[in-house]
């Protein structure tokens, strides 16, 4: 029985271990970060992937500092780490462990979107493919030996949830294909071209707040690479809402200016207009702008900020 280290945190990563599962000849060790404070009462909550790992009966670790394991992991002996968006840097001991090396299943086409948050950039930066790496871990961020990759195209409609389901599925895939070679230490390795690197840093929280001075296309991709979670938001009648869906138009309205047409607002931008067709005000459910503008009692248009 092969022996898989295997680090990761939210629905992506959990997407991938259902896919080890299915193998019967693995023993799987899980790491995955500390339970967090979620929901209206902030229960600890155990991540995705800690979820899956209890329900399936797998040894779990949840480290604050991982050093506080090596011990345990050295005794334990893994053949592989596999990691898939687990958060943290791994040390030069942690990617010594395994007799056939530790690999990552990143969500970019590297050397393309390295950094934490590979998925959102590509959206709002309007690439037209993005996809999953399977790259041999480093002491870099993502700058090791390329493995494999799959490509998958962005469509105008493709939200970072929409698009985050997806690469899963298609890592998932990649993995299984490539374990055996990665198990037996029998794959083929590129090195990444440097020079056409990319970071895909986080967000700081004023990036979710719109900006309607801009093309509608640009705050068309914005709110896309924001939907679900955190948001992109902007301020109507004093109250924070959550866009979670639009699209756009190349029709003219005055900027920042919501009409209804239906159910939906139209937002006039500096180019084009955006039609919003899901929000979220804060402390409510979803509803369609429609419905908020209803509960609000507000006739007419209305100005967001």
């Amino acid at each position: 029985m092969a022996r898989i280290l295997f680090m990761g945190t939210p629905e992506y990563a959990r997407v991938i271990l259902d896919g080890l599962l299915t193998r019967s000849d693995l023993t799987i060790r899980v790491v995955t970060k500390a339970d967090t404070p979620q929901g209206r009462h902030m229960r600890l909550t155990p991540s995705p992937v800690a979820q899956r790992a209890s329900e399936r009966g797998l040894m779990v670790d949840k480290p604050d500092r991982l050093v506080a394991y090596k011990e345990a992991w050295v005794k334990w002996a893994p053949d592989l780490i596999i990691t898939a968006a687990y958060g943290k840097i791994l040390r030069p001991w942690v990617l010594g462990l395994p007799r056939h090396g530790a690999f990552n299943l990143h969500a970019s086409l590297l050397p393309r979107w390295r950094g934490p948050n590979p998925i959102a950039w590509a959206i709002r930066a309007g690439d037209a493919m993005t996809g999953v790496t399977l790259m041999r871990m480093d002491q870099g961020v993502d700058t090791g030996d390329i493995v494999a990759q799959r490509s998958v195209a962005i469509t105008n409609e493709m939200t970072m949830g929409k698009l985050t389901n997806l690469l899963a599925e298609q890592a998932r895939d990649l993995l299984l294909e490539y374990l055996d070679r990665l198990l037996s230490g029998q794959v083929k390795e590129n090195a990444q071209d440097d020079s056409q690197a990319t970071y895909a840093g986080k967000f700081a929280p004023e990036d979710s707040r719109i900006n309607w001075n801009q093309p509608a296309t640009s705050i068309d991709r914005l709110i896309r690479s924001m939907s679900p979670e955190p948001g992109a938001y902007t301020m109507c009648q004093g109250i924070r809402v959550k866009i979670l869906e639009c699209a756009y138009d190349k029709g003219t309205q005055p900027i920042a200016t919501a009409e209804l047409a239906g159910n939906h607002w139209q937002i006039g931008t500096a180019e084009g207009v955006v039609i919003v067709k899901r929000v979220k005000p804060a402390g409510r459910k979803e509803m369609t702008p429609g419905d908020f503008q209803r509960g609000l009692h507000v006739v007419g248009k209305v100005v967001c900020q």
